[in-house]
């Protein structure tokens, strides 16, 4: 279980993008389907379902992470594995059934998050024809307790929707309903990392959200490796339409900054009742497709159109609200205890997740200082530490560190301190009661074997006092 790294004085708790969710133990890789003998640290595609007041994350390939505060996940091994991309989970008359993205595509049944997970077979049309749908989506209509699909067909087909029957779930009630199509006047669907290529695209990730007599059908286009990949949104009055592009479109995307490619999401209700969205995020590191996940609210405008409040790249209270904080060691000046020729200390505050900084040697401890240039109130730091690709097993990602600051370089007092830590995972987010400070620094004292310290990113948030 991840540890809690949330003042806990009268503070809502905090989260920061992208999330810190701890790897899977050794001897379980989410990526062998394709890219066997590598481990890629990835999560993608995800599903996030509540049922009896926990949360459960379902990614890509089989997995699942269980929450029972909305902001620390514990990896549970369940009875499936690698049953394909794109998982969508649903609670409907009692029991949860799950499907996802594969040629042969079939649906699993079981009465908890957990398993165990039970195969009712191949998902098959209104003719009987097996099928082999993309990125699917389960919904339970709350109005007519009737269970619904949603998926794409590949390239310029669209979103389907189609009612299941209710005595053979696998089979279709009926034919399906093309809910829309791609629409090169739509800039957002466009292929390419500009957008250039009119001539096709891909709509994938349906997701339907009802809230009262609306139902708001989303979807992301029009490709996961685009930094553009974005969320667009149709509206409608029942659960198969007709459906009508809002105005405000799309709902989420991001071109720039650190955490961009967002998209494939799910949205769920978080522990006060507000919905919340979990996307995928870029991070290419070491392959174009290598993912993260990020989650922020979901809102509606006044005239009840849906968006979602992101992305953000700056910690945010989990009743939706965000403290003034800003980035405070982007690009400032740093100097570390030694650096590798290649990797010099400023990559670790250059906000790009493909590049970092790497100490000389395998020596520790070793330290990152960052001058502020100004007098600021220092109250949570991201890191994201530059783990070891490792062939065959995944490799440990545990580190240990300590933040601390000053205000003349010369005495110290610390900030965070996670020198006993054992939570395995490179990402990590800390808050702490804030202080006023000029100076702050990293100081690594443990890493995993065989892996020297780096960083990928270390960004302290606060708010500005004084020259």
């Amino acid at each position: 279980m991840s540890p809690d790294r949330f003042p806990a004085a009268g503070t809502p708790p905090l989260y920061c993008n992208p999330l810190p969710i701890p790897a899977i133990p050794v001897g379980r890789n989410s990526r062998d389907r394709g890219y066997t003998g590598v481990w890629w640290r990835e999560f993608g595609d995800p599903t996030v379902i509540k049922f009896q007041e926990a949360w459960y994350l379902f990614p890509s390939c089989g997995m699942v992470w269980k929450s029972t505060d909305f902001r620390n996940w514990e990896f549970h091994r369940i009875n499936l594995y690698d049953v394909g991309w794109a998982p969508s989970v649903v609670e409907w008359r009692g029991k949860l059934y799950l499907t996802a993205s594969w040629e042969g595509t079939r649906l699993w049944c079981a009465e908890d998050p957990l398993g165990e997970w039970r195969d009712l077979g191949p998902v098959c049309d209104e003719q009987g024809r097996e099928l082999a749908w993309c990125d699917p989506m389960l919904f339970a209509d709350p109005h007519d307790g009737e269970l619904y699909a949603y998926y794409s067909l590949g390239v310029n087909r669209g979103v389907y929707g189609v009612r299941l029957d209710p005595e053979h779930p696998c089979r279709f009630a009926g034919a399906p309903t093309h809910c829309f199509a791609y629409h090169p006047e739509h800039p957002w669907e466009r292929f390419g990392e500009f957008q250039q290529n009119q001539a096709f695209s891909h709509l994938e990730g349906a997701q339907m959200t009802c809230v009262g007599e609306n139902y708001y059908l989303q979807y992301s286009a029009a490709g996961a490796e685009w930094r553009n990949y974005a969320v667009g949104c149709y509206r409608g009055s029942s659960p198969l339409g007709p459906f009508t592009p809002q105005q405000r479109n799309p709902v989420l995307i991001q071109r720039g900054g650190m955490l961009n490619g967002c998209g494939h999401h799910s949205v769920v209700e978080g522990p006060d009742g507000r919905l919340w969205a979990f996307y995928t995020v870029l991070f290419r590191r070491f392959r174009g497709l290598e993912r993260r996940i990020a989650m922020d609210p979901v809102r509606f405008t006044a005239d009840g159109e849906l968006y979602v409040d992101g992305p953000s790249e700056t910690p945010r209270f989990l009743d939706g609200s965000s403290p003034d904080w800003l980035p405070l060691t982007c690009n400032q000046p740093v100097r570390a205890s030694s650096e590798h020729p290649d990797y010099p200390a400023a990559q670790a505050l250059d906000g790009y997740v493909r590049s970092y900084w790497r100490a000389a040697g395998p020596e520790l401890p070793q330290e990152l200082t960052v001058t502020l240039q100004a007098r600021f109130e220092l109250a949570a730091a991201r890191i994201i530490f530059q783990e070891r690709l490792c062939a065959g097993e995944p490799a440990p990602a545990v580190f240990q560190y300590r933040i601390e600051g000053s205000e003349d370089g010369t005495e110290w007092f610390v900030l965070s301190d996670h020198r006993d830590d054992d939570f395995d995972g490179h990402i990590r987010f800390d808050s702490w009661t804030p202080r006023p400070a000029r100076l702050v620094r990293l100081r690594i004292t443990g890493t995993p074997p065989e892996t020297p310290a780096g960083v990928t990113d270390f960004t302290v948030f606060g708010r500005y006092l004084e020259p």
